[in-house]
């Protein structure tokens, strides 16, 4: 027999409980928002890359490209935003990625200046 007595289990939560807590379903739903374009630019890169007449291995190449390096940056801003505070570094951060999401059509494929396509209206 043991002198010492088992500890009490604990108590189970649900997850109700946990989303009924102040403030976790307005930080859940606004995590999972900012996240959408995580999942979706890669998605959107590829597209854009065959689309504009690139095979899709370099379309997946540019996606495997956005993926790396949108994991390597993860870690600094996270010193940065423990450095500086979330608000300092999230509005920068989101506006320099909004701003490369912007330039990738403008620069056209292979990173050369988007060329115009020929129209097939157009008379000779």
């Amino acid at each position: 027999m043991s002198l010492t007595a088992s500890p009490a289990p604990a108590p189970r939560i649900s997850y109700g409980a946990v989303l009924g807590s102040p403030y976790v379903a307005r930080l859940l739903g606004g995590t999972l928002t900012g996240r959408l374009p995580n999942g979706m630019a890669p998605v959107a890169i590829l597209l854009l890359a065959t689309a504009s007449g690139s095979s899709i291995a370099f379309g997946g190449l540019l996606s495997a490209l956005y993926g790396l390096s949108s994991a390597l940056s993860q870690p600094v801003k996270g010193r940065l935003m423990d450095r500086h505070g979330q608000s300092a570094v999230h509005l920068p951060a989101a506006l320099l990625n909004s701003a490369l999401l912007v330039a990738l059509p403008l620069a056209g494929p292979y990173g050369g200046p988007g060329s115009p396509r020929p129209s097939s209206s157009s008379a000779a």
